[in-house]
């Protein structure tokens, strides 16, 4: 594994850098997103704040301007959360023993034993869905890895294999070979393990990982009102708690058309003079979608109204208006 990983290995801006808070930063942000979007979003929120202090002493808006785009937007609220606690409680210095790091909010099992094995060169077993698919398959493993009891027998198996010198060498080699090799259609032809995988010799490929069937995403529909000014628009900042919370939208409301329409003139204290439909736009979550009604405003008296330019709003606005302004 590991002089496979030494040869095929991606040159990555967060690798070959004992940098605990870069691979924290890294890790947090490949959560449910592909490595070649998150590449430069790491580059730029480690520019704008090169140590663990500067994020903890930065404000969330801050934080939440430089994720914009990315998406689960939670991931970077725990962030900046645990950047504080880092800078006021362990005085700047990332914690280096597991229980450690595991306790820090928004990091748990898996990304703290991948921080304490890149980052800190330690033996640990660090089990994401890439780790899961080529584990499965090598062992002919049909076992349910959305169970803890399951995800901790495995971490037990992978730790078996780890060697003492190299362990991050391994644990990033382990992901690598799933990322670039062992996908969702693998590329057996290139494996170095295809000989001794079960799935292989078998033919269960495409049986492995087992899948649990997935809960059925909600759906819900809005009305997103659109006002514009001078080439500026109105915007809102959403409540601090629950999706979205702390980012910008274009105001936006549930019910029914006649509904949304009375609510938003009434928040606003204004009459609409105009009103166009303009399209509807999808927007998926991990756990429910969204369909968004979007409608160009014209308020009879726009006077009392605060509008914003959107070229340059300092604010993070959440991604599902950004594809709003990109189709207007």
């Amino acid at each position: 594994m590991i002089a496979w990983y030494q040869e095929n290995k991606r040159t990555l801006p967060f690798r070959d850098i004992k940098n605990p808070y870069f691979t924290w930063v890294s890790e947090i942000m490949l959560q449910q997103t592909q490595v070649d979007t998150a590449i430069p979003y790491f580059e730029r929120f480690i520019k704008h704040f090169p140590t663990i202090c500067d994020c903890a002493n930065a404000s969330l808006d801050e934080v939440l301007k430089l994720w914009e785009g990315l998406g689960y937007y939670r991931r970077a609220k725990h962030l900046h959360e645990t950047a504080k606690v880092i800078c006021n409680e362990y005085e700047g210095i990332f914690p280096d023993d597991l229980k450690s790091i595991e306790s820090l909010k928004g990091i748990g099992r898996y990304i703290s034993r991948a921080i304490y094995s890149i980052a800190f060169e330690k033996k640990a077993a660090a089990v994401d869905g890439n780790v899961i698919r080529v584990m499965s398959r090598i062992y002919g493993d049909d076992r349910d890895f959305t169970k803890t009891t399951h995800i901790k027998a495995l971490e037990n198996q992978v730790y078996d294999l780890i060697e003492d010198a190299k362990p991050s060498d391994f644990t990033q080699g382990l992901m690598e070979l799933g990322a670039l090799v062992c996908q969702k259609k693998p590329k057996c032809e290139t494996c170095p393990f295809q000989e001794m995988c079960v799935a292989y010799q078998e033919d269960t490929i495409e049986s492995l990982p087992y899948l649990p069937k997935k809960t059925k995403k909600s759906h819900h529909i809005y009305h997103v009102f659109v006002v514009m000014k001078n080439h500026q628009a109105l915007l809102v900042k959403r409540d601090p708690n629950g999706l979205l919370a702390n980012l910008y939208t274009f105001p936006q409301y549930d019910g029914t058309y006649d509904q949304a329409l009375k609510q938003f003139e009434s928040d606003f204290k204004i009459e609409v003079q105009n009103i166009e439909f303009k399209f509807d736009i999808k927007h998926v979550f991990s756990h429910q979608t969204w369909l968004l009604n979007v409608y160009l405003v014209t308020p009879k008296d726009s006077s009392l109204l605060s509008f914003v330019s959107l070229q340059d709003f300092p604010y993070a606005i959440a991604k599902a208006h950004l594809n709003i302004i990109d189709k207007l």
